[in-house]
C-alpha cells in the first residue's frame, strides 16, 4: 500500500506533495509520486522538489509519466502498479465556463479512481 501523489512543477502540484507526505506519514505508508509535468526528464524534477522537501516519508518512489500518455490516464494507471490506497491531486479555482470548454484533471481523476482521492487546493497569496 502506498500514497499516490499526482505532481507537477506547480503550486498546485507544490500542495498536492506537501498533503501526500502528510498522508504517507500519518498512514506510515510508502509516498509514490507520479511526475506529471510535460518535462521529457524522466521524473527528475519531481524528484528534486520530493529532495527539497523538509520532512518526508522514509520511503518514496518517483513515477516518471509514459511518454505521450494523458496525465490523468497516467495517473489511473499507476494507482495498481504502486499499490496506492489514496491518490492525493492538486487543484486550482476555474470558472464555470472553463471547467466546460476544457473539463477538469480532478473530476476524472475522481471518477476513474477504485481507491479513494483527496483533492488539494494551492492557498492563495497575496
Amino acid at each position: 500500500m502506498a500514497v499516490l501523489v499526482g505532481w507537477s512543477g506547480t503550486v498546485e502540484g507544490a500542495a498536492a506533495l506537501e498533503r501526500g507526505v502528510a498522508e504517507a506519514r500519518l498512514r506510515d505508508l510508502p509516498l509514490a509520486v507520479l511526475d506529471l509535468s510535460a518535462h521529457d526528464d524522466h521524473g527528475e524534477a519531481a524528484r528534486r522538489a520530493v529532495d527539497a522537501l523538509a520532512e518526508r516519508p522514509s520511503s518514496v518512489d518517483v513515477l516518471p509519466r509514459p511518454e505521450h500518455q494523458d496525465p490523468v490516464d497516467a495517473l489511473l494507471d499507476a494507482v495498481p502498479s504502486s499499490g496506492a490506497e489514496l491518490v492525493v491531486v492538486g487543484t486550482r479555482r476555474r470558472s464555470p465556463v472553463g471547467k466546460f470548454l476544457t473539463g477538469s484533471t480532478a473530476q476524472r481523476v475522481i471518477l476513474g479512481a477504485d481507491v479513494p482521492v483527496l483533492v488539494v487546493k494551492a492557498g492563495r497569496e497575496g
